[in-house]
C-alpha cells in the first residue's frame, strides 16, 4: 500500500493558540483511515489544510506528493465533505449535481450515477431543501463522488444518519477503500468505526498521539477477550507458550490479549472457536489515550479556535 497523502509537521495557529501541532502522519490507499479526537483536538482543521482551506503555519500537507492547490484535476482525484450544506434549497438534487459536474466538465451521466450510489435515485428531483440532515450528508457525498475520485475525505460524516444510513454508509466506505481507493474520515461514533477503519490516527491538544491498528490501540489499553472453545486445555497451552496471560472463569478463557491476536493464533493452529468477545473496545482506548495529562506547550492549546473539532 502506498501514501496517497501525507502530513508532515503540519502545524496550525490562531494567534497564541496552537490548533494543530507538528502533526506528521500517512494515509495509504486501500484502506478506511479513522481520524480520531475530542472535540477541539484539531481534527478539522487539519482536514481544511489538508483540502488548502486553511493556510497552514508550518509543515506540509499533501496528496499524491502534492499540495490540493497544485493538483491538475483535483475533482477526479479528491473527493470531500466537510459538512452537509452548501446547497440551494430551492434546487433539486438532480440540478445541484448538474451544475457541479458541468463547472468541472464531468459526463452528463456522473450525476445520475452518483445519486444512485448514494441511494437518492427516487429522490432526485425533490428540491434540497425538503431534505432531512441525513438526505444532505448523502447529497454531500455524491457530490464529492461526482470525479469518482481516488482518494475521499470524510468530516463527521454518520451526522444526521439514522442507523440504516449507517449501516448503509459503513459498507460504501468499506467497497471504496477495497477498491483501492484512500479513505480518511473523522467521526465521533467510536462504534462504527471500529466495524469498519483500518487504522487509526488519534489527535488530542492538537497532537497526533497514535498512529496504529485498532487491534494495537485496544492491547494499549489493557484490552482483553473472552473465548470458549471445545479445546480449552489445548488453546490455554498455546497461548501462554505465547506469552499471554490466560484465566479460565466460567467455562470460557479470558486473556490479557486482543480478540485478534487470539483469533489469529487460534485459526494458524487450526483450533475451533465458539465464541470470541473483545472486553476493551475501541472506546476505551480512545478515554484511556486522550484523556492523558496535556503535556506542556510554549503555545497555550486548552482553548481552541472555533475552526477545529
Amino acid at each position: 500500500m502506498t501514501a496517497a497523502i501525507e502530513l508532515g509537521g503540519l502545524t496550525k495557529s490562531f494567534g497564541s493558540v496552537r490548533a494543530v501541532d507538528d502533526v506528521t502522519a500517512e494515509v495509504r490507499a486501500g484502506r478506511v483511515t479513522a481520524f480520531l479526537g475530542p472535540n477541539g483536538a484539531g481534527k478539522t482543521t487539519t482536514l481544511r489544510m489538508l483540502l488548502g482551506l486553511v493556510a497552514p503555519t508550518a509543515g506540509t500537507a499533501t496528496i499524491f506528493g502534492k499540495p490540493y492547490g497544485e493538483l491538475a484535476d483535483p475533482v477526479r482525484q479528491v473527493g470531500a465533505v466537510l459538512e452537509a450544506s452548501g446547497c440551494h434549497p430551492g434546487r433539486t438534487a438532480l440540478d445541484h449535481l448538474r451544475i457541479l459536474a458541468t463547472a468541472a466538465r464531468l459526463s452528463r451521466k456522473a450525476p445520475l450515477r452518483v445519486l444512485d450510489e448514494t441511494g437518492l435515485a427516487d429522490d432526485a428531483r425533490r428540491r434540497v431543501g425538503e431534505f432531512s440532515l441525513g438526505m444532505r450528508q448523502r447529497l454531500g457525498l455524491a457530490a464529492a463522488m461526482l470525479g469518482d475520485p481516488a482518494v475521499l475525505v470524510l468530516d463527521e460524516p454518520t451526522n444526521g444518519l439514522d442507523p440504516q444510513g449507517i449501516r448503509w454508509l459503513r459498507g460504501y466506505v468499506r467497497q471504496l477503500a477495497d477498491e483501492g481507493r484512500t479513505v480518511l474520515l473523522s467521526s465521533h461514533a467510536l462504534s462504527e468505526v471500529e466495524q469498519t477503519a483500518d487504522h487509526v490516527l488519534l489527535i488530542a491538544h492538537g497532537r497526533l498521539i497514535r498512529s496504529s491498528t485498532l487491534a494495537a490501540l485496544r492491547a494499549e489499553a489493557g484490552a482483553g477477550c473472552r473465548v470458549r472453545t471445545p479445546e480449552t486445555e489445548r488453546l490455554s497451552a498455546l497461548l501462554v507458550a505465547a506469552g499471554y496471560c490466560v484465566c479460565p472463569e466460567d467455562g470460557d478463557l479470558v486473556v490479557e490479549a486482543a480478540a485478534e491476536q487470539v483469533g489469529e493464533l487460534a485459526a494458524a493452529q487450526g483450533v475451533v472457536l465458539h465464541r470470541l468477545n473483545p472486553m476493551a473496545r475501541l472506546e476505551e482506548a480512545f478515554f484511556h489515550l486522550t484523556e492523558q495529562p496535556e503535556q506542556p506547550s510554549p503555545v497555550d492549546g486548552t482553548s481552541l479556535h472555533r475552526a477545529t473539532t
